[in-house]
């Protein structure tokens, strides 16, 4: 055992720190509940209402005050004590979750009830979500950082794959009141474990440059290159046009003939999708072609997507299956494939800024589901899902059939852009905003 523990350590050192473990093992418990929490309120307002639109409704609740504070919560987490930060947001997720029990358990919840603790959890999380990915450096070394951050990727993927299948069992044998007591409990351990836990000292930004600055010096900076304006620009349609048919997965277990636990059954098959398309993508050979891989996996998951609608139709649950984890499978290698080309050419001096602003495709997933639930409301839900699916194909041969700077791509061939480069454009364009017209302005030596 001991011997097996430390190979663990040895490929995940960050394992290693007391601290590190600390923290690990409350996440998982943090995740779960969020996992949870996300099961249980698409049930509970699909049982109330049976309204796929009512879902997206849900969705645009959980998504919008997120995607309105993301910018704003990475510029906090970057200034305050990260470990205070988590300790407050993972108390009012318990406060918010425990009322949403409360509710349930005394039979007095109503739709606005779920979407109201849905779009408070939302604000939350806009500070939550950055901070987490930036308080490594107080847990670990620098040299075990990259494990670090590649556990944390492993637990929302594993509860991503483990709780919907154990949600749907709990709601099969008991009610959603036990679902959300059940993730409350899961808040209080992140929070106690916040409260004690022992971070390393390290220096805050600076708040001498406001903060609305700081985030339009990011938002430049990805308008500058084409690597990055067009990566996040397809990230954000294939979130929201395509993939988030996840958010009516109620629909689609009803449509199965299927109750709880084949809901829970075809979310565990997304999550296991995405695991398994990280695994394949992590072991990605540095010469192959970036462009090639991530314009097959994003018209695959387009196809799959709708694949898997007509399967739910047609009512062939385990085709169904099949088709979910494959969507899941193709998603997961676009989304790697791009957020690592991202990361290996983005200035360190921007990497939070830049990656906070991706981060921000996840919120656009669920409000996707509130484009989709509508038009499933006025058309039919193979029209709908056809639709999202076909704005994200074009826009994938748009980008890598138009663009000739994005037909290479290539991990053995990205750089990292110098900062002083992104600065000195800012800076430029700054200075030619400023002078008179009559000034003639030198050109920028190349």
């Amino acid at each position: 055992m001991s011997t097996l523990a430390n190979k663990i350590v040895a490929r995940y050192p960050a394992l290693g720190q007391r601290e590190y473990v600390k923290y690990f093992a409350a996440s998982l418990a943090a995740v779960g509940a969020t996992q949870l929490v996300t099961f249980g309120q698409l049930w509970l307002v699909y049982e109330i209402t049976a309204s796929p639109m009512m879902l997206g409704w849900l969705g645009a609740a959980a998504a919008v005050p997120n995607l309105a504070i993301t910018l704003f919560g990475g510029v906090i987490s970057d200034r305050y004590d990260k470990r205070l930060i988590l300790l407050i947001t993972s108390g009012g997720n318990m406060l918010l979750t425990g009322v949403l029990t409360l509710l349930v358990v005394v039979q007095l919840v109503e739709v606005w009830h779920v979407l109201l603790i849905a779009a408070l959890s939302s604000i939350l999380n806009g500070f939550d979500w950055p901070t987490r990915v930036a308080i490594f450096p107080q847990l670990v070394d620098r040299e075990q950082f990259l494990s670090a951050v590649a556990l944390n990727s492993f637990i929302w993927q594993v509860m991503r794959m483990a709780i919907p299948a154990l949600a749907g069992f709990m709601l099969y044998y008991t009610d959603s009141g036990v679902v959300f007591g059940v993730a409350t409990l899961g808040y209080l351990v992140m929070c106690l474990t916040m409260y004690a836990l022992q971070t390393r000292p390290i220096e805050t930004a600076s708040s001498e440059i406001g903060a609305v600055t700081q985030i339009i010096e990011g938002i430049s900076f990805i308008f500058r290159h084409d690597i990055f304006k067009y990566l996040l620009a397809l990230t954000f349609i294939g979130m929201f046009f395509c993939n988030s048919h996840a958010q009516l997965m109620p629909m689609f277990a009803d449509l199965n003939l299927r109750d709880e636990i084949g809901l829970g059954l075809l979310m565990t098959a997304s999550g296991i999708g995405s695991i398994v398309g990280t695994l394949v993508i992590g072991g990605n050979r540095h010469e192959r072609n970036l462009t090639h891989m991530m314009l097959s996996s994003g018209i695959l998951t387009a196809v799959t997507t709708v694949g898997f609608t007509v399967a739910s139709l047609f009512a062939w649950f385990y085709v169904a299956l099949a088709l979910q984890f494959a969507a899941a499978f193709f998603a997961s290698l676009f989304l790697i494939s791009s957020m690592t080309t991202m990361q290996l050419s983005v200035p360190d001096q921007l990497r939070g800024r830049v990656m906070g602003i991706h981060t921000m495709c996840y919120s656009l997933l669920p409000l996707g589901g509130l484009f989709l639930g509508s038009l499933t409301e006025f058309v039919n839900v193979l029209t709908a899902v056809v639709s999202g699916s076909g704005i994200y194909f074009i826009a994938l041969l748009l980008v890598f059939a138009g663009t000739a700077s994005m037909r290479e791509l290539r991990f053995a061939t990205l750089r990292q852009i110098p900062f002083e480069e992104s600065i000195s454009r800012s800076q430029s364009a700054a200075a030619s905003a400023s002078m008179s017209h009559d000034t003639p302005v030198p050109p920028r030596p190349q």
